[in-house]
């Protein structure tokens, strides 16, 4: 199974970020658009782990250490990966929360490793290097080479909103596009169930 960890975002901020760019949408159409029900935060990214050891993260999932408050954030400004040369990843970050995300995913980190040690499921698994930038990918490059001047047009909705949880989500691959489906949950304190 092809598994990811990720803080979930509210409907309503999904549905803002895709309307900000609907006519970027609309221009490029074969661009490798990211489903307005698949938008997140991603915190790691697993890859493959058999289903079987899948059991195998509930110790992170139920850490009561993890069951901080809701994250309060705000959407900030679009941009691209890489920084120079063609851009491939369209993505949105933060302007309110980038510290209490990047808290979130030290803590989540950190058990983690210390899962890792236990030689569960993680036994393989390497901590991205480059560390935590919370944002949500829109777009990477496909049949259609992504534009810059799709960052400077979208109106990124602006107001404040708050991350509830985290979820373990196993990713299915097919014709129209990654599938997820939650497979854990980690409910921050105070979060709608």
């Amino acid at each position: 199974m092809r598994v990811f960890a990720a803080l979930e975002l509210p409907p309503g901020v999904r549905e803002g970020i895709a309307g900000a760019f609907s006519k970027a949408r609309s221009l490029a159409p074969k661009a490798k658009w990211v489903a307005t029900e698949a938008m997140h935060l991603t915190l790691h990214f697993f890859g493959e782990i058999p289903e079987a050891e899948i059991e195998g993260f509930t110790p992170v999932f139920d850490d009561p250490a993890l069951r901080g408050p809701p994250i309060r954030a705000e959407l900030g400004a679009a941009g691209f990966f890489p920084g120079g040369g063609p851009p491939r990843v369209l993505w949105v970050g933060l302007a309110k929360g980038v510290e209490e995300t990047g808290a979130f995913w030290g803590r989540f980190t950190a058990r983690l490793e210390a899962l890792r040690a236990e030689r569960g499921p993680l036994r393989d698994w390497v901590p991205d290097s480059r560390g935590f930038s919370p944002h949500v990918t829109v777009a990477r490059a496909g049949a259609v080479p992504l534009s810059r001047h799709w960052a400077d047009e979208a109106a990124v909705p602006s107001g404040e909103f708050l991350i509830e949880r985290c979820v373990l989500f196993q990713s299915i691959l097919g014709p129209a596009g990654a599938r997820y489906v939650p497979l854990k949950t980690i409910l921050f304190q105070g979060g709608a169930a």
